[in-house]
């Protein structure tokens, strides 16, 4: 028994030996692991202190490149290019800061000796360096078009051709590289390869903008004589009488000779009457909704579709058709892009008119006093369709003197932006350019599937539209499953004087009954695929339509229903808006509501429907 107890004491301290050497290898290892914890978790944070603090600081650098984009329009002005490149310098201050504070960062120089860790650290390294290099490429081209800007003159109506083809080339360069700086196959991890993905779309919206601008110069350039003599019609168009534009009513032909612009002839589209409608075929749904008025055959009807890439191409063929001359192409501007050429070249004179004709009394003088006095349609001459005249004057302007090449360039192109101007080529390559770019075609141009267009035509030979202010409002409800239904509400706001007289401006024309009074087609172009009710394929889009009267004083409301399916794409809903070219810019008003959904962005947005906007939600569940 003794020995039996003595050997169990034995084992038994043996075993608590062997368990107190465990426990104390246990706290070791517990020990060793908890401060690894704790100083995996002190260098977490500060890793994290110092990514949130160059995150910062990137999205800083990121706004401000996204401002200096917004503003390339402006670029024309010296105001405008001292904007851009203080935007870019903010950037680079920006960038600057981020890259020193990486060097300065213990916790980031620490991951490069940590495997999986050490590509972070260099793919951040790289992002900052892209991003100071794409934000130098921006602010070095600013520089160059500031040195083309100051030779840049329209003397004696020869244009610069030099400076566009030494300008196309920078572009072009300046898209090459920005482009070069996109890496899609980035590897980062969260907030940084979040990061990198938004600074690669940056860079790809950039590069496509450029790319796109170094095109429309080189069309530009052959368009304007650069390739040999091109011979165009201008077509005319009336902002008191509205179609998708405003209603064709004159004409000027001119003539590019090596950049050398000259005038030809100008007159009302009376003198080119058809008794037959041109060759140019006729779209289905164009037929449908507007074959009634005769668009390949009545000069006032060839812009009620949306699609100018088609009236383009009628107006060539009819043009021939009317004289047996051929032109090279279409140029289409109504009263606010002729205004913005008067901005350009100062005021003008013509016989007739008393007082000069300035960017400011144009849309005055043209669209409504021109008109006092005359009397029923059948008194009107149509020689006081005066807007052949102030353009004759215009183009005589730039054949004369000096001229600053880039104001003139800069109001054609804001003309262009807001849909004042359209251009049509008959060569192939210039036309495709020009649709790309937004300087010609129709809406359906670029996101088919998430644009609408709203017009307000005129379905009178009155001059109404002076005083007719559409307003626009659209609901946007975000439904579950992702489908968009979007609710447009159009007003009609009449503002015709109540009880006034007869006249060739207010009526009535044989379709109204009492001067002042409107008859509305209000007309909606819903995204490609979208259900509408009566909805026809027109332009690219889906057209519904409604005609209502509106009397002189009075509003009326006009409401359509869109649904979108699969409206939401990679997280995001997209809206884009398609602005009629009225004589001032329609109001527009978007509300979205989105039950179920997480959004970024605002909710309500409201300002004048003067350029094509994209609205993009980022939407998540």
């Amino acid at each position: 028994w003794w020995w039996r107890h003595r050997s169990s004491r034995r084992r038994r301290r043996v075993w608590d030996q062997a368990g107190a050497r465990a426990r104390r290898r246990r706290r070791v290892v517990l020990g060793v692991l908890g401060t690894v914890a704790v100083a995996g978790a002190v260098f977490g944070a500060f890793l994290f202190r110092d990514l949130r603090r160059i995150r910062v600081q990137f999205d800083a650098a990121r706004a401000a490149m996204d401002q200096a984009a917004l503003r390339a329009a402006e670029i024309g002005t010296p105001q405008g290019r001292a904007a851009v490149t203080a935007d870019l310098d903010a950037a680079l201050s920006a960038i600057a800061s981020a890259r020193q504070n990486a060097a300065d960062s213990a916790a980031i120089s620490a991951t490069g000796a940590v495997p999986g860790l050490r590509g972070q650290r260099s793919g951040l390294l790289e992002l900052i360096e892209d991003a100071s290099a794409a934000a130098t490429v921006g602010r070095d081209l600013v520089g160059r078009v500031t040195a083309v800007a100051e030779g840049a003159r329209v003397r004696d109506g020869g244009l610069p051709l030099d400076e566009l083809t030494q300008l196309r080339a920078e572009v072009g360069r300046a898209a090459e590289a920005v482009e070069s700086l996109r890496r899609p196959e980035s590897a980062l991890w969260g907030p940084l390869g979040d990061a990198r993905r938004r600074f690669d779309d940056l860079a790809a919206r950039n590069a496509e903008r450029l790319s796109g601008g170094a095109d429309a110069l080189a069309a530009a350039r052959s368009f304007m004589g650069g390739a040999g003599p091109r011979r165009y019609l201008v077509a005319l168009e009336n902002n008191a009488e509205m179609r998708n534009q405003g209603a064709v009513l004159s004409y000027v032909v001119c003539r590019f000779d090596g950049g050398r612009l000259s005038f030809e002839r100008d007159g009302s589209v009376v003198e080119l009457a058809l008794d037959r409608p041109a060759s140019t075929p006729v779209p289905p749904g164009t037929q449908e909704v507007f074959g009634a008025i005769q668009p390949s055959m009545l000069w006032q009807s060839v812009n009620a579709t949306a699609d100018f890439a088609w009236s383009g191409r009628a107006m060539h063929e009819m043009y021939r058709l009317a004289t047996g001359e051929a032109i090279d192409g279409v140029i289409a501007i109504d009263v606010p892009g002729l205004a913005g050429l008067l901005r350009a070249v100062g005021p003008v004179t013509i016989a007739g008119v008393a007082e000069p004709i300035s960017h400011q009394n144009v849309a005055r003088i043209l669209l409504h006093d021109l008109y006092q006095g005359l009397g029923p349609r059948s008194d009107h001459d149509p020689r006081r369709e005066r807007q052949g005249d102030i353009t004759e004057a215009v183009i005589d302007r730039l054949r004369s003197g000096s001229h600053d090449a880039v104001a003139v360039g800069r109001e054609l192109g804001e003309a262009a932006r807001r849909g004042h101007l359209r251009l049509w080529s008959s060569v192939a390559d210039e036309e495709r350019v020009f649709e790309e770019t937004g300087l010609g075609g129709g809406p359906a141009t670029a996101l088919a599937d998430r644009t609408f267009h709203v017009a307000v035509e005129n379905r009178t030979a009155t001059k109404l539209d002076y005083y007719v202010k559409p307003f626009v409002r659209q609901e946007v409800q975000l439904r579950p499953d992702g489908t968009a239904v979007v609710r447009t509400t159009v007003v009609v706001d009449n503002r015709a004087p109540v009880g006034a007289p007869p006249s060739y401006q207010l009526g009535p024309d044989g379709i109204t009954k009492r001067p002042g009074d409107y008859l509305a087609w209000v007309l909606l172009w819903g995204p490609a695929g979208s259900r509408q009710a009566g909805g026809v394929d027109e332009s690219g889009l889906v057209l519904s339509q409604y005609v209502v009267d509106v009397a002189a004083g009075e509003r009326r409301e006009v409401v359509f229903d869109t649904v979108i399916p699969d409206a939401v794409r990679d997280g995001e809903l997209r809206i884009r808006m398609v602005p009629q070219p009225r004589l001032e810019p329609v109001r527009l008003q978007m509300r979205l509501r989105a039950p179920g959904w997480r959004l970024d962005g605002a909710t309500v947005l409201a300002g004048p429907w003067d350029a094509t906007h994209t609205f993009t939600w980022r939407v998540r569940r």
